[in-house]
């Protein structure tokens, strides 16, 4: 059974934000791949159907230039109660016992995952408005015991953390970035899909950078395209 994130505001946007030349940029990342050997991330695969994603371990996000950014969620699949604050927004992956009154809630179910059906639908949305250039002021908590992650003091992916892995969005100029916070739980399970989260500076729809082919894959392309020339010119 789905249960919808519910976010705690008073005025929520599901949409896009202005354009803008602003870009996102990292600093003290490790570039890698998630989900780790033999895990799977269950939002890639299931909203983007990908496999994995290319990105940083251990980053921290900045601005550079003032901006309204959108925030989306694409899912979530976790054992802990997760949530993301940021724009004075906090969004959680557990619905209250009192609902406030204005918040589309979702149902309670069972299971403790939630996916979003694709890129263009995400499972709640909202717009930060007029946020300033530099360090992000964005956090996650999660109630496991490794209590959370705020931008600016992420770790790499070394320890039993809670950290995020960023993933710039595919063809988005560093104007979309995708966060999948990883609540240590699992014993430590490294796939990342504990809560996934996309920012976009202006609109549009974009998904993870996936990973790229292998080289090998990239020789085998190489070598048919040659077959084609020759069997062309024969």
């Amino acid at each position: 059974m789905k249960r919808i994130l519910t976010t705690a505001s008073a005025a929520l946007l599901a949409l896009g934000t202005a354009a803008s030349a602003s870009t996102f940029s990292l600093v003290g990342e490790t570039a890698g791949i998630i989900p780790g050997a033999g895990a799977t991330n269950e939002v890639l695969t299931e909203t983007f159907n990908l496999g994995g994603a290319a990105g940083y371990f251990g980053a921290q996000v900045e601005l550079d230039a003032a901006s309204d950014i959108e925030v989306a969620f694409f899912g979530y699949e976790a054992g802990f109660t997760n949530s993301f604050s940021f724009g004075g927004v906090t969004t959680t992956t557990e619905v209250p016992t009192l609902a406030l009154p204005g918040l589309e809630l979702g149902l309670n179910g069972d299971s403790q995952s939630e996916f979003a059906a694709d890129e263009a639908s995400p499972l709640s949305s909202y717009t930060a408005s007029g946020i300033g250039a530099g360090l992000l002021d964005f956090s996650f908590l999660t109630s496991g015991s490794a209590g959370g992650v705020v931008n600016g003091f992420n770790p790499d992916n070394s320890l039993v953390d809670a950290n995020f892995f960023v993933s710039f969005g595919r063809d988005s100029l560093r104007q979309s970035i995708f966060l999948f916070f990883d609540d240590g739980g699992a014993e430590n399970d490294d796939n990342h899909d504990d809560l996934v989260v996309r920012l976009t500076i202006g609109n549009g729809q974009t998904e993870p950078n996936p990973v790229p082919l292998p080289a090998t894959g990239l020789l085998l392309l190489g070598a048919l395209g040659g077959m084609r020339m020759m069997k062309r010119r024969s």
